[in-house]
């Protein structure tokens, strides 16, 4: 089974400490001191998969490296909503300031996802480069998991406006959402890496390549596991995606209301540049099979 593109991974640490740190630096050798193991195995896995490595480490010493060579930590989580975001004009961002100024602010950028994350009940699984990927009704069952992961592609396109301010460029955030099952588990024996694999990864990726700046871009999938929460208006990713023209997904758009104006149930609206086309930057990042 593979993964879905070679990856640059971030260290994923709690939320109180920076994503990154200055090369031996002080605070980096006092974080890794004070915390515990347990602590420290949080900081890259879900919790349900680290309290079950931390239950089986704590078993005969003399059966650990077998039982670490064949334990597999892979489980199917079914009705989950998949969530891939893409920095559009990524390109023109790192153009536009130094690279200490862009990694301090991608930093900024990709704290403020994760809180919007926790918000809204995500599970983050990585960030790649430039896109953040997360998955709502993992490793708990959420009958609302297509709608908070809605709400967190809105609040997604909201946060990257201060961005463009910021930086008086283009910016933007390309949105892609797919509901379906994944199989999630831990990579290697040394530098664990948790990851998911199936087909409904794989559409969600395509959903955000075939997306629009500034929209959040749903499948068929996703739709059918709304309430009426959310409008929508016909997305023709398959016009911007040959994988979902190929595969025939019929997809939407959700519609951002005007400013003031309430998205169905009290979700508050979001104001985005809506502004059509390709975007760009992040383009195909690869099949994953499952």
């Amino acid at each position: 089974m593979l993964s879905i593109l070679p990856t640059i991974t971030f260290p994923i640490f709690p939320m109180e400490f920076p994503l990154f740190f200055p090369r031996n630096s002080l605070q980096e050798r006092l974080m890794l001191s004070i915390l515990p193991p347990e602590r420290l195995m949080l900081s890259i896995l879900p919790k349900h998969v680290a309290d079950e490595m931390l239950k089986d480490m704590k078993k005969d010493p003399s059966q650990k490296e077998l039982q670490q060579f064949n334990t597999m930590y892979m489980y199917r989580h079914e009705n989950v909503s998949i969530l891939f975001a893409d920095i559009v004009g990524f390109t023109q961002l790192s153009s536009s300031c130094s690279a200490q100024e862009l990694v301090k602010l991608l930093n900024e950028l990709f704290a403020r996802f994760d809180k919007l994350a926790a918000r809204h009940h995500q599970l983050r699984i990585k960030i790649l480069g430039d896109c953040y990927y997360c998955i709502c009704g993992l490793p708990e069952f959420r009958e609302d998991h297509a709608a908070c992961s809605i709400r967190m592609g809105l609040a997604m396109v909201e946060a990257i406006a201060s961005v463009r301010a910021r930086t008086s460029t283009s910016v933007d955030m390309r949105v892609g959402v797919h509901s379906g099952a994944v199989l999630g588990g831990v990579l290697g024996q040394k530098r664990w890496q948790f990851d998911v694999w199936s087909t409904d990864v794989t559409v969600a990726n395509k959903m955000e390549a075939g997306g629009i700046p500034g929209r959040v871009h749903i499948s068929q999938s996703t739709v059918d596991c709304l309430k009426g929460e959310f409008e929508v208006e016909p997305g023709e990713g398959g016009s911007r995606c040959e994988y979902l023209r190929d595969k025939g997904i019929v997809t939407y758009l959700v519609v951002v209301p005007k400013q003031g104006g309430h998205l169905r149930h009290g979700v508050n609206g979001v104001v985005s540049d809506t502004h059509s086309g390709d975007g760009g930057d992040g383009g195909d990042r690869g099949d994953t099979w499952g």
